[in-house]
Parts: C-alpha cells; sequence; structure tokens
C-alpha cells in the first residue's frame, strides 16, 4: 500500500519536473535515438530480407523441391521418383566460354543455364524484347536461340540478332536476359548468364562423362503436400544418390549466409553507436540530477522519503528515454522501404517495407537496456543527496558517491546488454568478441587517459599558452577520459576498417597477383591434357604450367555420422552443404605443409587415404586415423585421414580440400583443372596467347582469368565496407553528439579560467591560444589512442583472419588523427567566443 501511494506521488512529482521542458536532454535524446536507430535499421533491414526469402521462396529455388546432382544426370528410377511427386523441371549450370561467331575472335566465360520447356515452374524470366521463353529458345534456321545477359553482350561486342559459338555450337541472341526468378543471385557472379535449350548441350560437346555440370531437378508439389517428409522420403529411398535435396525454406543459401555476415558485422557496429549513446545518456542524467539537487534536498525536508526521490527521477529519464527510443525505433523502421529501391539490382528479390515488430522490440529493449545501465547509479546518487544540503555548512555541495550495492543493477543491466548482443548475433562467436573488444576497448581508453593525466603532471617549466593548456589536461575535472570515450570508438572502428581495407586491397591488386596464375583452365579432357600442356608451354613468357585431375563429389558421412547429424562449426558448414573438388595425388601438393600425420608413399596402392585441410578437419571434429565417406557420381568411398595440411589459399595455385591417395578414384570419370603461370615482364602478352592458344583449339575448355576474380572479389569487398562504413558513420555521429555534451559540460570551468587568466593580466590572444592548445591535445590524444588501438584490431584481423601480412598505412592514420584534432577544435571553438566575452565581476563577486 505504501509503494503505491509513493509511487502516486512520485508521479504527480514527475509531471511537475517534465514541465520544465527538455532543456539539457537534446543530446540524451539525439545518442538515444541515433543509437537505437541504428540497431533498429540493420535489425529490420536484416528481417525485411527474411521475410522477402520466406514470401518468394519456391521462385527463389526454382520449385517446391529441389534436387542437385554433380556431373551426372539423374538416373530412369530417381527420376521416376521425382516425377512422383509433381511436375519436374531439369536445369543444367556449368561455367563455359562464349566467343563471337563472326569477326574479331572476342571472347567470355558466361555461365550456361540449359532449361527445359517446363522452366520456369514459379515466377517469369524477363526478356528484351519480351517475348515467349520457348520463342527466343527455339530453332530457327537451323540455329538454336538463346538469351543472353547484356554484361556478355558487351564484352563480346554483339547484340540482338547476332550469333555466338559456346563450344561446337552456334547460337542466335534472340533477347536480353533480365532477371531470372530462380538465378543464384548474389553480390558478385562467375561469369553473366546465357540461356539456352537444354538438349542443345550434346550438339555442343559439354554434356559428356566428367563434364563440370550441375543438374538441377526442380519439383512443383501439388497443394497440401509437405516438402520436407517428401525430401527426406527421397533421402531414405536413394541413400547412395549422392544427391543434394532441399525445400523451398533453403532457397538462396550462399546469399542468405552473406546477408547474415553483413547484418551481424553492421548490426553489432550500430550496437556499438548504442553504447557509445550510453555515455551521452550518463553525462545528460548526470548533469540533470546534479541541478536538482537542492530540489531533492527540499523533498527530503518536506518529509519524501529516499524512495520517492528515486522514483521521481527515475520516471522523468524514463518518459524522456522513451521519447528517444520511440524516435529511435521510427528511424529504423524507415530503413527498409528507403534502402530496398537501392538494393534491389544487388539482391534476387525485392524486400517488403515492414515494419517488422521483432527487430523494432529488439533495438527498443536494447535502448533501455543502455538507458538503465548509465542512469541507475546517478539515480542512487540523486536519492541519497541529505536534506542538511539546504543549509549551508552541514553538507557538501555535491551528490554523494554511489555505494559498490547501488551500482550493481547497472551493471546488472550492462550484463543483460553483452548477453543480448550474444544471443542475438547470428554468429555466436563474433557476438562475444564483439563484447570482449568493447570491455578491452573502455579499458584501453581508460589507461591512456590516466596516463596522459600522470604525463601531463610531470614536473617542468612550462610557461606560456601551452604550459597552461597542458596543466589543464591533469586538472581536477579534466576532459581527457570523456573526450577519448567520445571519440575513440567511433575513431577506431573507421581506423580498423580502413587499415583492413587497405592491406586486403594490397593484396588483391599487387601480393597475390605477382605470385598468382594468371589463368585457370576447367574441364579439360583426359585425351586433351597431353596437347594442352604442350601448346600452353610452348608459348613464350609461361614459366610454368600446372595439372590436376579432379572430380566432384559430396561428403555423405564424417565417423560413420550422417552428415547431416554432424555438429559441424558454423565456419566451415558450406563442406557438408554441396560438392566439393576431389582429387588424387601420389605427392604432397604445392603450396601446403603436413601438421599431422604422414603422407603416403608414392607407389601406395592400399584401401583409400585422404589427407584433409586443417581448418576442414577441425571443423567437422576430424582428426587422423578418423573416416570421412564422399559419393562421387553414386559411388561410396570411405577413406581414413591420413594427415592434415595446413594450406596457403592465397597462392591460389591449384589446391583441394581433400586429396585422396592413388586409385581411390579409379574408374570415375575425371576431367583435369590447369594453371599456367605467365611472366608479366616478357614481351608481348603471354597472358593474351595463352587464352586465345587454348579457347582456340579447345572451345570446350574454361578459361578463368585471376584478374577478374580478384576484380569481383574486390567489388564484394567494397560493398561490405560501405555498409560497414554506415554503420560506423552512426557510431561517428553519436561520438560528436556526446563530445559536444562533454564540452558543454566543461564550459563554465573554461569561462572562469578565462576570466582569470585576463584578470591576471593575460590578453584575450593569450586566452585563445591557451583554449585551442587544450583543445587541440585533446584531439590529438583521441587520434593517437583511437589509432593505435584500430591497427592493434586491423593487425589481428588480417593477420589471424585474412592470413595476409600486415602493413601499416600512413594515410588513414593521418586521417584518424586529423579529424579527431578537427573535431575537438571545432566544438572547442564554438564556446571560446561566450569565454572570452565574459565579464570578471559577475564570477568574482559570487565567489
Amino acid at each position: 500500500m505504501h509503494l503505491l501511494q509513493d509511487c502516486c506521488l512520485a508521479a504527480r512529482l514527475a509531471r511537475r519536473e517534465l514541465r520544465a521542458g527538455l532543456r539539457g536532454f537534446g543530446v540524451f535524446l539525439a545518442c538515444l535515438a541515433l543509437g537505437v536507430g541504428a540497431v533498429a535499421g540493420v535489425g529490420s533491414l536484416a528481417a525485411s530480407y527474411g521475410a522477402a526469402l520466406a514470401r518468394d521462396a519456391a521462385a527463389l529455388l526454382g520449385g517446391d523441391l529441389e534436387a542437385t546432382l554433380a556431373q551426372r544426370p539423374a538416373s530412369p528410377e530417381e527420376l521416376a521418383a521425382l516425377t512422383a511427386l509433381g511436375r519436374v523441371s531439369h536445369l543444367v549450370s556449368m561455367q563455359t566460354m562464349a566467343r563471337r561467331a563472326a569477326g574479331p575472335g572476342k571472347r567470355a566465360l558466361a555461365t550456361l543455364r540449359a532449361v527445359d520447356d517446363a522452366y520456369p515452374l514459379y515466377g517469369s524470366v524477363a526478356l528484351d524484347p519480351p517475348l515467349p521463353l520457348a520463342e527466343v529458345l527455339a530453332v530457327r534456321e537451323g540455329l538454336p536461340g538463346a538469351a543472353a545477359a547484356p554484361e556478355l553482350l558487351a564484352r563480346l561486342g554483339v547484340g540482338v540478332g547476332d550469333s555466338i559459338k559456346v563450344a561446337d555450337a552456334s547460337y542466335t541472341i534472340r533477347a536480353k536476359l533480365g532477371r531470372e526468378p530462380d538465378a543464384a543471385t548474389g553480390l558478385s557472379t562467375l561469369g553473366p548468364h546465357l540461356l539456352v535449350q537444354d538438349d542443345t548441350l550434346e550438339k555442343a560437346g559439354l554434356a559428356g562423362p566428367g563434364s563440370l555440370t550441375r543438374h538441377f531437378y526442380r519439383v512443383k508439389l501439388p497443394p497440401g503436400a509437405d516438402a520436407r517428409a517428401d525430401a527426406a522420403r527421397l533421402k531414405r529411398d536413394f541413400p547412395e544418390a549422392g544427391w543434394r535435396i532441399r525445400d523451398a525454406s533453403a532457397a538462396q543459401p550462399g546469399l542468405a549466409r552473406f546477408m547474415d555476415r553483413l547484418t551481424t558485422a553492421t548490426g553489432l557496429v550500430a550496437l556499438a553507436a548504442l553504447l557509445l549513446g550510453g555515455i551521452g545518456v550518463s553525462q545528460a542524467a548526470s548533469g540533470y540530477l546534479a541541478g536538482r539537487t537542492a530540489a531533492i534536498a527540499v523533498l527530503k525536508c518536506v518529509g519524501a522519503s529516499r524512495r520517492v526521490a528515486w522514483i521521481t527521477y527515475f520516471l522523468v529519464i524514463a518518459a524522456l528515454a522513451g521519447c528517444g527510443i520511440l524516435a529511435g525505433l521510427a528511424l529504423g523502421a524507415a530503413v527498409p522501404p528507403l534502402a530496398g529501391p537501392l538494393l534491389s539490382r544487388f539482391l534476387p528479390t525485392a524486400l517488403p517495407p515492414g515494419p517488422f515488430p521483432a527487430a523494432l522490440g529488439l533495438a527498443g529493449l536494447c535502448g533501455a537496456l543502455t538507458t538503465l545501465a548509465f542512469s541507475l547509479p546517478h539515480l542512487a546518487m540523486a536519492a541519497g543527496v541529505p536534506p542538511l544540503l539546504l543549509f549551508r555548512g552541514y553538507a557538501v555541495p555535491t551528490l554523494p558517491r554511489p555505494s559498490l550495492a547501488a551500482r550493481l543493477p547497472g551493471f546488472a543491466c550492462m550484463a543483460a546488454l553483452a548477453a543480448l548482443a550474444v544471443a542475438a548475433s547470428p554468429s555466436r562467436r563474433l557476438g562475444l568478441w564483439f563484447v570482449v573488444a568493447v570491455l578491452g576497448a573502455a579499458l584501453v581508453f581508460r589507461l591512456f587517459a590516466v596516463l596522459a593525466v600522470l604525463l601531463a603532471r610531470l614536473p617542468g617549466r612550462r610557461h606560456g599558452p601551452v604550459g597552461l593548456a597542458l596543466r589543464a589536461l591533469s586538472r581536477p575535472g579534466n576532459q581527457v577520459g570523456p573526450v577519448l570515450a567520445a571519440l575513440g570508438l567511433g575513431l577506431t572502428t573507421l581506423c580498423a576498417m580502413t587499415l583492413v581495407e587497405a592491406n586486403f586491397r594490397q593484396a588483391a591488386t599487387e601480393d597475390i597477383p605477382r605470385a598468382a596464375p594468371a589463368f585457370f583452365f576447367v574441364d579439360i579432357q583426359p585425351g586433351q591434357i597431353a596437347d594442352f600442356q604442350a601448346a600452353t608451354r610452348a608459348i613464350a613468357g609461361v614459366t610454368r604450367v600446372e595439372t590436376s585431375p579432379m572430380i566432384r563429389g559430396r561428403i555423405t558421412r564424417v565417423k560413420d555420422v550422417p552428415a547431416e547429424a554432424v555438429d559441424v562449426d558454423e565456419d566451415v558448414r558450406w563442406a557438408v552443404q554441396g560438392d566439393r573438388g576431389l582429387t588424387y595425388a601420389a605427392r604432397e601438393p604445392r603450396g601446403s605443409r603436413l601438421v599431422a600425420g604422414a603422407w603416403w608413399p608414392e607407389n601406395y596402392a592400399g584401401p583409400p587415404l585422404v589427407s584433409v585441410e586443417e581448418g576442414v578437419a577441425k571443423g567437422l571434429g576430424l582428426g587422423v586415423g578418423d573416416t570421412v565417406t564422399v559419393n562421387v557420381l553414386g559411388r561410396e568411398i570411405t577413406a581414413e585421414v591420413a594427415s592434415l595440411r595446413r594450406v596457403n589459399w592465397l597462392s591460389l595455385g591449384i589446391n583441394y580440400v581433400f586429396v585422396f591417395s592413388p586409385g581411390s578414384l579409379v574408374g570415375l570419370p575425371m576431367t583435369h583443372l590447369a594453371t599456367a603461370y605467365v611472366d608479366g615482364a616478357a614481351p608481348g602478352n603471354p597472358g593474351e596467347a595463352v587464352f586465345a592458344a587454348v579457347t582456340d583449339r579447345f572451345p570446350n575448355v574454361t578459361a578463368i582469368g585471376v584478374g577478374d576474380a580478384l576484380a569481383d572479389v574486390m567489388a564484394i569487398a567494397e560493398k561490405v565496407a560501405r555498409a560497414v562504413t554506415v554503420a560506423a558513420a552512426a557510431t561517428l555521429a553519436v561520438g560528436m553528439l556526446v563530445l559536444v555534451q562533454t564540452m558543454a559540460a566543461g564550459m563554465r570551468r573554461r569561462r572562469y579560467e578565462a576570466v582569470l587568466c585576463k584578470v591576471c593580466g593575460a590578453s584575450r590572444r593569450q586566452v585563445l591560444a591557451m583554449l585551442l592548445a587544450e583543445n587541440a591535445f585533446l584531439g590529438v590524444l583521441a587520434g593517437l589512442t583511437a589509432l593505435g588501438l584500430g591497427a592493434a584490431l586491423a593487425w589481428a584481423f588480417v593477420t589471424a583472419f585474412l592470413e595476409l601480412p600486415f602493413r601499416f598505412f600512413p594515410g588513414p592514420a593521418l586521417v584518424t588523427v586529423g579529424l579527431a584534432t578537427a573535431l575537438t577544435l571545432a566544438l572547442g571553438l564554438a564556446g571560446v567566443a561566450r569565454a572570452l566575452a565574459e565579464k570578471a565581476l559577475p564570477l568574482l563577486r559570487n565567489e
């Protein structure tokens, strides 16, 4: 009963407090709105993409059910089982070379998609001109038709009505290819799409045994059918088929994984912005409650309890926080409808505008926890204000420091926020590392602030404005810690991201191309390998040609446990979700070294053995002596793990996750993969000569330029960097708001010090120089701290995750330090004019 009465009284008092307006809470509201808006925006965008996948799942998959086979079509029994479920469409996909049929021999890599008459089961193909697909692909005047992506037509220099050749077949381009409902769309694809009729592959010579094709069988189920039950039955009835069966809920898995990781990274950066906004919340709450100490003392004198005082100002801060959180949720809810049109050209489906209550609720909860974590300690201090404060000389006119017990609720809210960050992240490991990084950054900023103050207090002769500025850094209530906290996190993120991007760009554009082959050549038939080696090695400037047999297979069992039931690390889940390239070798491949076990003898002829890449083996729980089973064209091969290898994938040489012992893959239709290394300093253009010689003589062989592949990787990296930059910009914006609050909090002390300096004989110019020097020192200190921490984070990411040598680039360093200095100078100068114009008499009289 007493609690209810206290709450009612506190609510009336809080309402009266709010009548005074929101003065002093502008930064409080802005920090919460930006932080919550960033978290809500990223979450809403991820939820929008998830909703789009669920809405268009069947069209994106191409059917209600899909069975994928590598390098072989379905057997009559398998096809009959699929046909019994519903209407079936067959699509064959492969990489190939397309070239002009007439004129200069321009060639380009293309993704060939051969479809049947039933395609597409869902949706429609966008064509220009808008003709029926059957009419575009039909045979006319002895030539089949094709639809090609505009990028492919531009690379070949052809248009609608012209003819192109693919291997041994000719096609007439009848339309430009627009959006395909089932195309595996990502931020980059290996060659523009070329759509043809499936019965033309045999004439082109691309349907032979061992060709690197993927056969997709899509099934349109009747209404009410259970796709998951049908998929389970197919796996049970054909355990050795080696096919991957998915229902519509697993459409676009590659892009879904990419979007999960992208939204995880940007979401954690957005959460960092919200945490930084918590500092602004803390400063605003502290300043507001410090100004209400007299009012709280009056309440105590007229009989109000400590609980009434606490609830009163808790309700004030909660009401203001609610306004800020609601504004942030409105900002976040607006992200999908605004960003959807911009992302439509990268994504296979249109994004629904929302709103998405789950994402908004999570962001609102994060905002509420942040407010509580950073304001509860100040509320505890305010509730402890003694009534004797009203009587001069009986109490110190400052807020008392809270006890450890009073701080515990704030710590609990911070712990709950950290747990929420880990639980809400698709990657628990990344979420945990984020929490550790934030705690580490806070500790580093604190240590740097203490170190700076200690250095400023070292004895020595310090005269003039610079000496006064250094003394200001070490005075009680100095701004070193708040400025480092305000700018450190945002600048650290920007610095780390810029250095990572610079190192990655250096590796992708200069380091890797120097050591990497010029071309990969795929789908070389066994009867062509000798002629291929002779033709390429005869070209001047070719320094090395490497070849390796290859076939594709799928992991079906790990240590006699079905692959679907194995607890696989999320970083290597891709290894069991699709088919992998397999090879055999008598000697250990170049570019790898053994870390466990031993390599088999060159003349080994015993039971199948396999060497597994170290990271994949760890993610699958494999060790030396364990077994792994792969399905290759319906044949189950169980091999014992003989060794683990560490592979330098960045050399871009020929290497595989699984390398089998000789004899393990006997009797299977192997093709060959080859690489050609050229001397860039050789006269002429040996790379172009190799490309022309191979594609002219072996039209079925696909040539993949390493430079083009690296350009695609760089394009993806730039898009990721752009997205993270947007989130980091929100962090920096919140940091600027906190910096504004920090500068405003210290302005009264600065005005008082400026008056004292002028009374003691300092000129306005000298006072201005002192204030500028202090702000410059603060900015340089914040920039150097962020630079050191950002460089350390970038080094760890580049060396441990990318496995690249780390280089320090001075450009990002200068930008980081310069930006911090410029921000502190600009915001510090905002109050300098007022400080210089302050009259001495009012301040001195009050003292």
